[in-house]
């Protein structure tokens, strides 16, 4: 797993949006306590506008409200409204006590769902993968020696893999993928 940790102030929205560019599954940490706060729909919204579909609502702090099951499915329920059409997965934690992280918990009787680590390592995300052709704008062309010369960006659509050929534009000169290195 590659982790983006985003806060959710309002004030660092832009590194949520950033960090979500790249990611494949969203977890959505909520204080149990506090209910959905508007930051929380904030960065949701931001997620699913940026392509994101899978979405782990972590409910956490469960024991500080009893592992009380109206607290729960009232967060879920709220988030129900806003993310139409994404998949959610809801999860009543307690990371203090380790409540459905890494195993399921019978302090939550009323959830039947994965656990957190099970679910990640389960999920089956929904990629977007474009139908688009391969476009990598090059923001930077690396080279470290004499031996190598790679080109780094951020692919905007399509997928492209070793011994595909790509074309360089405005020039047109065309050349096969030899190595892909992340």
């Amino acid at each position: 797993f590659i982790l983006a940790d985003t806060p959710g102030h309002e004030q660092y929205t832009r590194n949520m949006a950033t960090g979500a560019s790249t990611a494949d599954v969203a977890i959505l940490l909520i204080d149990a306590r506090n209910g959905v706060r508007a930051q929380s729909k904030r960065h949701a919204r931001i997620a699913r506008l940026l392509g994101i579909q899978d979405f782990v609502l972590a409910i956490n702090k469960m024991d500080l409200v009893d592992y009380d099951v109206d607290v729960f499915e009232k967060i879920r329920d709220d988030f129900d409204e806003f993310l139409s059409g994404a998949s959610v997965h809801a999860i009543p934690m307690s990371a203090l006590n380790g409540d459905n992280v890494i195993t399921r918990s019978d302090r939550t009787p009323y959830f039947d769902g994965l656990p957190l680590l099970e679910y990640l390592e389960t999920v089956q995300v929904h990629r977007n993968l474009p139908a688009a052709p391969f476009r990598f704008p090059v923001q930077l062309v690396a080279r470290p020696d004499q031996d190598f010369r790679g080109y780094a960006g951020q692919i905007a659509s399509g997928i492209v893999r070793v011994g595909d050929k790509v074309t360089s534009w405005p020039s047109g000169t065309s050349a096969r993928v030899t190595r892909i290195v992340t």
